[in-house]
């Protein structure tokens, strides 16, 4: 009797592993799962505009006839976007790729892509890239935001700090829908931002483009 109840107190051990293990698994982290392999990083290098007068003339009188100058440099930016077909449609943002010399996209295999912008829309500060894989790749699926609920899961994907770039993984926050319907109207010069989804998941430096997902994966 005492093998008897050694098995069944290792067997009902086993069970309980295997429920904790079941119950990780859940709604978000089958989403992630879905979306992962759709985001991308994107590496930018862009005209930046630079202007300098001279100090001993700052006024307005003297900058009649000692102006200030305008040069131009090359930088670097990096942000994030995911895939919305098999043949290489992307969306980010417009402020990611604005005056952008050269796009490369990084998809999370590690390959490296030159985009090409089709196209940009300023005042809503989206942009749609095309990029030409030699497979076809893990596309997202857009759902209805008018039936956002207020509470629900809420998932955000990038490209943050520039991390994708080393292990070419996304990374994951996770937080709710926070409010819609938020309008903060014209910010940083020509877009404007209305109609907003307001969340609490964490947004850091290079998120920008990411997509915010609900727990079905949808965009």
């Amino acid at each position: 009797s005492s093998v008897l109840i050694v098995f069944l107190l290792l067997f009902k051990s086993v069970s309980a592993q295997d429920d904790v293990g079941y119950s990780r698994q859940n709604a978000l982290t089958r989403a992630i799962k879905k979306v992962v392999p759709a985001i991308v990083g994107i590496n930018v290098v862009t005209i930046q505009e630079y202007t300098y007068g001279n100090a001993l003339f700052n006024d307005e009188f003297f900058n009649q006839f000692f102006p200030k100058q305008k040069y131009y440099d090359k930088v670097k930016a990096l942000g994030s976007g995911f895939i919305i077909s098999e043949d290489g449609y992307i969306l980010t943002n417009d402020h990611v790729v604005d005056n952008a010399l050269e796009i490369i996209v990084t998809l999370t295999d590690g390959s490296k892509y030159p985009a090409q912008i089709v196209g940009l829309d300023r005042t809503t500060d989206i942009a749609l890239l095309k990029i030409k894989p030699d497979r076809k790749l893990t596309a997202l699926k857009f759902g209805d935001s008018d039936d956002l609920l207020i509470g629900e899961w809420a998932i955000a994907l990038g490209n943050p700090f520039g991390l994708f770039d080393i292990n070419n993984q996304p990374t994951v926050t996770v937080g709710v829908i926070s409010a819609t319907k938020r309008d903060f109207g014209l910010v940083e010069g020509q877009h404007v931002y209305q109609n907003m989804i307001q969340t609490d998941a964490a947004i850091n430096g290079g998120n920008s483009g990411g997509p915010l997902v609900n727990a079905l994966g949808e965009v």
